[in-house]
């Protein structure tokens, strides 16, 4: 029997790393840390820039709705490396002041691509990974997009000085050379059009709704909500709700920006050892003390532990939620599900980022802010462990290990 390496596997994982690191960690999260320049240029006013920043997030929902369907006619490898060269196109012409309406057109496309990619990328690289180290492999993947809120939260300050055009133009190099870096590294044969063999009597709609699949869609939105008091509210907390300044939120913002380029595969090794299912459990109860940490204290201890736990463990929950579907449904259907997944996290957090803005504004409590969040990672922690009892999960895990044992006999 001859041991499943990392290594046979890491060039596909780098691949999907490439591709959610533009598509994501720049193409989304790399337009926030320019919203001061944009803004203090006169590029656009206040409520122009949050516009864009609407209009990005609105093309992401669209993306993850479509991203199946467009599947079903282009393979997938060809679709995230169209979307990937689009997305750098934006990056271009961005770093031209063409005006807003044509800036929230770009912004939207930029929006949709990512969208695309998130959705397609996960399930076309583990579809050809071994069960033995999908969890590290699919934390490779997700930890692109960590990467790039680390990237940019740490070079970007620098590289604005030299001007809004050349920080868009460097977005669009690094990420060329990035993707061209693993142009050829995909699976053989992922380059696969999604494609549903239609069965009578709604057999497929069955097997996607399963009360495990109902379960892990509930407390994945639950992540959704518990992550909203740090991406909204973290640095205004530390800055203002503490007073300890603008410089000092920034540095514990880098932290959790750090935490998420790691974290994806420390908990996919977790995953590799005890399973997807516990791995998630663990997860979301570890990220709620994290949301719940500044609560209990705002020494700076606790302050970099909260962000080492939530920014660790957000793309690390994602990375778990895309593998724990691998055991749950047929891979025929692991696409389309975790395109529920991903439009559901998306507009659950777009919501309560809205609501919780809401409730601040009332109340002026970061306190409240946090224990929303705590409480409701708590929630998810325990549905996720109601949605492990049920029984039809069982001869899906049992085919696995079947299949697991066939290999090894094989070897």
């Amino acid at each position: 029997m001859v041991e499943t390496s990392v290594k046979n596997y890491l060039l596909p994982a780098m691949a999907g790393f490439a591709a959610q690191l533009i598509g994501i960690g720049i193409g989304r999260l790399g337009y926030p840390p320019l919203i001061p320049a944009l803004i203090g240029n006169h590029w656009f006013t206040v409520s122009q820039a949050d516009y864009l920043t609407a209009a990005n997030l609105t093309g992401y929902i669209l993306g993850s709705i479509m991203a199946a369907r467009i599947n079903r006619s282009v393979p997938s490898v060809f679709l995230i490396k169209s979307c990937v060269l689009t997305a750098i196109f934006t990056f271009v012409l961005c770093g031209i002041p063409f005006g807003f309406p044509i800036y929230f057109v770009l912004r939207t496309i930029a929006g949709i691509c990512g969208g695309v990619i998130v959705v397609v990328t996960a399930p076309t690289i583990l579809k050809f990974t071994p069960e033995s180290v999908k969890g590290v492999i699919g934390g490779i993947i997700f930890s692109g997009v960590g990467m790039g809120v680390a990237f940019t939260g740490v070079l970007i300050p620098y590289i604005l000085r030299n001007g809004i055009p050349l920080t868009w133009f460097f977005y669009a190099v690094f990420s060329i050379v990035l993707v061209f870096s693993f142009w050829k590294s995909w699976p053989a044969g992922s380059n696969q059009e999604y494609l549903i063999k239609k069965k009578p009597n709604g057999e497929h709609r069955q097997k996607i709704w399963s009360r495990a699949i109902i379960l892990l869609l509930i407390a994945y939105a639950c992540n959704a909500v518990g992550f909203v008091p740090h991406t909204v509210f973290w640095v205004d907390f530390i800055s203002r709700g503490l007073h300890l300044g603008i410089a000092t939120g920034t540095h514990f913002w880098i932290l959790l920006g750090i935490s998420a380029a790691i974290g994806p595969v420390i908990t996919g090794y977790m995953a590799d050892k005890i399973g997807f299912g516990k791995s998630i459990r663990i997860s979301l109860l570890v990220k709620g003390i994290g949301v719940i940490l500044p609560v209990l204290s705002t020494a700076a201890w606790s302050l970099a532990l909260s962000s080492i736990f939530v920014g660790g463990l957000a793309l690390g929950i994602a990375s778990l939620a895309a593998g724990r579907i691998t055991e749950l449904v047929e891979p025929i259907l692991q696409k389309k599900v975790w395109s529920y997944m991903t439009i559901c996290f998306s507009i659950t957090h777009a919501l309560t980022a809205y609501l919780l803005s809401y409730v601040f504004s009332r109340t002026f409590s970061y306190v409240l802010i946090f224990e929303i969040g705590a409480v409701s990672l708590f929630i998810g922690s325990v549905l996720d462990f109601l949605g492990s009892l049920s029984p039809e999960i069982k001869p899906k895990l049992t085919m696995a290990h079947q299949e697991s044992i066939k290999d090894c006999q094989v070897c």
